[in-house]
């Protein structure tokens, strides 16, 4: 069954919300990803717009938002408030080397990514799964990379649910050295921006073995579990990165105003697409180490 997504245009004041967007007049455009007719992810694909600084900070992006369990109100965050281009589920690298040229695909200063169509939209009542067609330019409109971003989702136990990120990436530009560092570069979650007015109360569940070091970063790790709160309720949410990624075991970044995810150098050659793929789990009961761990060893054996 097709339609599992419903496309909104949310006008100015709405698409404005709250401290976390600017104050800008812009037409955003969504697409929900349905569920037993219950929303479970948003993408935003506006239009990239360079009218003003402002409406360009709304729209350099592409990205989904994981929304609550209602399927009403996103959990992670958008634009605007502590550190603006950290949004929902996102990827970039704020040294993408093109050509002798770096671009900054984290904080989009001199890029933006922009929807192009979408590939894929279809539904079987208990999962659903979009494609879209992700284009990544430089400031004057030239094409850098051409990204088919794949978004599936499931239902668990314990009425969890299973999102499945996966991305290939094409050069439009020769080769290309995607760099970074562990805040600044590879697939990673942001939650809503409230998080940070009370960082206390985010904790951070860890792999046994792994280490945590120095500036908020893991190594030894697969998977990182954040349990943080959003409007006075408790979430834990897993990312895993599976054991066939294509530049081995990730560092893990995890900041407390809970944006966290894999950090990774890969290199993107000329007509050799790059795959990449991760999976976030969203609960609404509690994760402990063991039970996480468990859920990332069946995600192993079948990524394997």
């Amino acid at each position: 069954m097709r339609m599992p997504w419903v496309l909104l245009l949310l006008l100015s004041g709405v698409a404005c919300r709250g401290a976390e967007a600017p104050r800008a007049e812009v037409a955003e455009v969504t697409a929900d990803l349905l569920v037993d007719g219950r929303p479970w992810l948003r993408t935003m694909i506006t239009p990239h717009d360079a009218s003003s600084a402002e409406t360009r900070e709304i729209t350099y992006k592409v990205y989904t938002h994981i929304l609550d369990f209602a399927g009403e109100t996103p959990i992670t965050k958008g634009p605007g408030g502590k550190y603006p281009h950290h949004r929902g589920l996102f990827i970039g690298w704020n040294h993408s080397m093109v050509r002798g040229e770096r671009y900054d695909t984290w904080h989009m200063s001199n890029s933006y990514q922009e929807h192009v169509a979408w590939l894929e939209q279809t539904s079987g009542g208990d999962q659903a799964k979009q494609t879209q067609h992700v284009r990544w330019y430089t400031l004057k409109g030239e094409p850098i990379i051409d990204e088919t971003r794949v978004i599936a989702v499931r239902k668990g136990e314990d009425n969890l649910r299973i999102m499945d990120f996966s991305s290939t990436l094409v050069s439009r530009a020769g080769d290309i050295a995607l760099r970074g560092d562990s805040h600044h570069a590879g697939m990673q979650v942001r939650l809503a921006n409230e998080v940070s007015e009370h960082e206390e109360t985010t904790q951070y569940i860890l792999p046994e073995g792994a280490e945590e070091r120095a500036n908020d970063e893991v190594f030894g790790g697969w998977w990182v579990c954040c349990s943080a709160v959003v409007r006075d309720k408790r979430y834990w949410i897993i990312h895993m990165t599976p054991p066939n990624h294509p530049t081995g075991q990730p560092v893990y970044s995890i900041r407390r105003y809970a944006r966290f995810g894999a950090f990774f150098e890969p290199d993107l050659k000329e007509d050799q697409p790059l795959d990449i793929t991760f999976r976030v789990i969203v609960s609404e009961k509690e994760l402990d180490r063991v039970s996480s761990q468990r859920l990332y060893d069946a995600y192993a054996a079948a990524e394997q």
